[in-house]
């Protein structure tokens, strides 16, 4: 976890998913790199290496954003919950929850998300997650700062989203950069630096 005061710019996607790999299997990490194998552990294990390869892969599509928007990757709470992509531009500040759901079916209706029929707690959760960093931005940067949460699904086989207005925006990852960009400006350039320079500190997520 950074120290009061660091930079978070340094951190990479997946950084905080990269911790608990460790914690739970000191060569988890070698192993992903070398690339998993179903004979080498656990669900709970595969589950973290996917949500990793989605982290990164999230990370790579926003990389294309454009400019004046900035991306922080892994900022951590000292409770230990993360948001996995912190986005700042134009448009707005977005808390950006990456989900790996490869050849799965999403359906988003009017409350819930399931994953093949499946329930899920995704919507609550970044709903949770966007409300606490609303919060913790507008007393460091000393006026209301709304961060939007934003789901990005990676390698779904189908999305659909059956509401006109939904309070949590669910797209494919690779859609991520062209609908944030696409957003009616809502942050002057003066704001979307000093949330920035708020966000970039260890300190302002560690109070």
């Amino acid at each position: 976890m950074p120290n009061p005061g660091d930079d978070l710019v340094a951190n990479r996607a997946g950084d905080a998913v990269r911790r608990k790999l460790v914690e739970l299997e000191p060569n988890a990490i070698k192993r992903f790199i070398s690339r998993w194998s179903k004979a080498d552990g656990a669900r709970e294990l595969r589950s973290w290496h996917q949500g990793l390869v989605g982290e990164r892969h999230t990370a790579r599509r926003l990389r294309t954003l454009g400019r004046g928007w900035y991306t922080l990757h892994a900022v951590q709470y000292p409770s230990g919950t993360d948001v996995d992509h912190l986005v700042i531009g134009p448009a707005g500040v977005f808390t950006v929850n990456s989900k790996h759901h490869k050849g799965k079916k999403v359906w988003y209706g009017d409350r819930a998300i399931t994953v093949n029929g499946g329930s899920t707690r995704h919507i609550p959760a970044s709903l949770s997650e966007a409300r606490k960093a609303s919060a913790t931005l507008s007393r460091a940067c000393g006026f209301t700062v709304e961060a939007r949460p934003v789901l990005a699904v990676v390698g779904a086989a189908k999305i659909t989203v059956r509401q006109a207005a939904p309070p949590v925006l669910v797209l494919a990852a690779e859609d991520l950069p062209s609908r944030l960009s696409g957003m009616s400006p809502v942050l002057t350039p003066e704001q979307v630096e000093r949330i920035h320079t708020a966000a970039c500190s260890g300190r302002t997520w560690s109070d």
